[in-house]
């Protein structure tokens, strides 16, 4: 998956005028956590309360990677 990600953000700034791309996670995922660190991606911050899944209320996390 790491090797996915790598590619699509590389693509992305390669194809498109951008200079960040952002993701959010779970954050009792730390799996998908590590994809995105290995990846480039650079935690930003904890987003409290902000997503809802199977009913219960959890936090997100924000990753980012610049140009």
């Amino acid at each position: 998956m790491t090797e996915a990600v790598t590619a699509v953000t590389d693509s992305c700034f390669d194809n498109f005028p951008l200079h960040r791309i952002s993701g959010e996670v779970f954050a009792n995922n730390p799996a998908s956590v590590r994809v995105l660190e290995k990846s480039g991606f650079i935690f930003e911050g904890r987003l409290k309360d902000n997503v809802v899944k199977e009913g219960q209320v959890l936090d997100s996390l924000l990753y980012a990677r610049t140009m």
